[in-house]
């Protein structure tokens, strides 16, 4: 019996990544790497990288990275297996000899939850209540088969005596967020009872996790998500992206939503380009995904106090992110399911058509809620309105604002001059003062600035440890991943120390089937990137004394240390004074010599 892992090598040896991406993508040789415009979003200047020597692909635009597998699955939509039997046939590769398909544990979690996916819309169809229950929510039949709706029974083991009956282990369901084990440790129950079921896919319309909405009024949650899992974590997870990611490249637009009905409704309603959040608040992970396809952001959330805040939320988010972000105005009380159910159509479709800017937004809202009939309710809100104008740094569209406010000032019966001369020096006393606040935390900057410089000092070792530079496998000896300042660093150091200790080497490709998405990009990132400098064995070493250094003054910061830990301090401490510490910080900063990653920062 072969194993999948063994056959998957044995494909990518025989087919060349370069190959088959130049059937999709235009390459020219740009140093030791090939570049060309990225299939996975709209630019003009080409970041799509892809490297013959690592049999890899990584996008410095979006941060799409891979393998041959990856690429194709993404491109194509096909699930793993599909995409395996594919670039089988083309490298001539049996794969019959899989008697059974022996997947990693991420690819067995797919399995189980297609299973339990089939398993929830067979219920669906045989049952009156859930479905009477979709269709009075306006869903038509195609739409519920397209986003794969289905029903939860309130039995307490019929999908674990369904997953039995199919080989599953129901240790193995639990690990998908599935089934729960009992507290007795005797079996395992249903997770999901009584519920619709919104299955959650990802871009290759693989099934990564659920979502139920209760069907009763008992003391239990409305909405029920799965669990943190190898494969879902709501909170990069976006509900309806594997139907909507053509339609937001192609609109260059994406229309943002805060639940799976509000999604539902909004794609049966012709609104294609829509996805949402998954019950939890906008997150930079999400920001980040949605990123790969537009720049531009329409958020469409409930008309209540609850989505005002959430939508400024999120809007100033996007916008830190470089986004071009807009906030729809929903008549009160309604969100987009409401609306389109009630046949109002043509109504949300103005929504986001005129959707406003943030400032915009904040000023209408602000204007809507207060009591501009009276002195004092007037007043009550231009200074609110001159806390938001103090934000903005241009001065020119603080004027736009300041022309628009300047009827609600007590002077304005007297001229518009003097209104909104009283309203420019309150916004710059308050933009001084801001200033002020930011000058104060001058010193938090230079830290920073220190952060920064470790970190790409961290990076120089993970790529030297990936391509093999300057005796780099040293450094396994003197540095732990969790001596590593940041979550990210830490996790790509453990996958990279773990290909060491398991082969003696790095492979790129492995490295990047073991990472999650934003490690992956990382690792890609470091190693394609060309304009890094040569790696010497006195740069390392430097980098590695940094890296001490930086874990010893965390530790001393700490407030409270063990004997253990102050012990490890010490001998941090005596070891960077034989290595010369200062003198290799000083050369540092006189050479300038860290290799850049990104955007060079002070």
């Amino acid at each position: 019996m072969a194993d999948t892992r063994d056959v998957r090598e044995e494909i990518r040896s025989r087919v060349d990544i370069l190959e088959v991406i130049s059937e999709h993508v235009t390459l020219k040789r740009v140093g030791r790497n090939y570049m060309g415009l990225c299939p996975f979003h709209t630019e003009k200047t080409p970041s799509f990288s892809v490297s013959q020597e690592y049999q890899a692909y990584h996008c410095f635009g979006c941060g799409e990275h891979g393998d041959v597998f990856s690429f194709v699955m993404k491109v194509d939509g096909l699930t793993f297996p599909e995409a395996l039997e594919k670039l089988a046939k083309r490298a001539g590769v049996d794969i019959s000899r899989l008697q059974t398909q022996q997947f990693s544990q991420k690819d067995q979690l797919v399995r189980i939850n297609a299973l339990a996916a089939s398993y929830y819309r067979e219920l669906l169809r045989r049952v009156q209540t859930p479905m009477s229950y979709l269709k009075e929510r306006g869903f038509a039949d195609e739409t519920i088969q397209e986003f794969r709706l289905g029903y939860a029974a309130p039995a307490w083991d019929g999908l674990t005596s369904f997953l039995t009956k199919k080989g599953i282990n129901p240790a193995d369901a639990a690990r998908a967020g599935l089934l729960i084990k009992s507290e007795r440790g005797d079996g395992y129950y249903d997770r999901f009872r009584n519920r619709i079921m919104f299955p959650i896919l990802d871009i290759h319309e693989q099934v990564i996790g659920f979502g139920g909405r209760a069907l009763s009024n008992e003391d239990q949650p409305k909405y029920l998500n799965s669990p943190e899992t190898p494969l879902f974590n709501k909170t990069r997870a976006l509900y309806g992206l594997h139907l909507a990611r053509k339609k937001i490249a192609e609109a260059d637009q994406a229309i943002v939503v805060e639940g799976y009905t509000d999604a539902i409704a909004c794609h049966q309603a012709g609104f294609r380009n829509c996805v949402a959040t998954l019950g939890t608040s906008l997150t930079r992970e999400h920001i980040s995904i949605l990123s790969r396809f537009t720049k531009h952001i329409v958020l469409a959330y409930d008309a209540d106090s609850a989505g005002v805040t959430a939508a400024l939320r999120a809007a100033s988010m996007f916008e830190e992110a470089g986004c071009d972000v807009r906030i729809a105005r929903l008549p009160g009380g309604d969100d987009p399911d409401s609306m389109l159910t009630k046949g109002l159509t043509a109504e949300f479709a103005a929504a986001i058509s005129q959707a406003l800017p943030i400032v915009d937004y904040q000023l209408v809202t602000l204007i809507e809620k207060s009591d501009t009939t009276t002195p004092e309710g007037r007043a009550d809100m231009l200074k609110a309105a001159t806390r938001i104008l103090a934000g903005i740094p241009s001065q020119i569209e603080r004027e736009k604002y300041i022309r628009a406010l300047a009827r609600y000032h007590p002077n304005f019966e007297t001229g518009t001059t003097k209104a909104e001369d009283h309203l420019r020096k309150d916004i710059d006393l308050i933009a001084r003062r801001h200033q002020r606040n930011h000058i104060r935390d001058t010193s938090s900057a230079k830290q920073t600035t220190r952060r920064t410089a470790l970190e790409k000092a961290e990076l120089s070792i993970l790529r030297a440890l990936i391509r093999g530079e300057a005796s780099a496998t040293n450094i396994t000896q003197e540095l732990r991943p969790e001596d590593f300042s940041t979550e990210i660093t830490k996790s790509a150091a453990e996958i990279v120390y773990g290909e060491l200790e398991q082969k003696g080497t790095v492979s790129l490709t492995s490295l990047l089937e073991n990472a999650r998405d934003e490690v992956g990009q990382l690792l890609a990132s470091i190693t394609m990137q060309e304009e890094w400098e040569p790696i010497t064995e006195k740069f390392l070493s430097g980098c590695v004394a940094l890296v001490k250094r930086s874990k010893a003054k965390r530790l001393r910061t700490s407030d409270v240390l063990s004997p253990y830990r102050k012990g490890e301090i010490l001998d941090i401490e005596e070891m960077l004074k034989k290595q010369g510490q200062r003198q290799m910080e000083q050369y540092l900063r006189e050479t300038g010599k860290l290799p850049p990653v990104g955007e060079q920062e002070e």
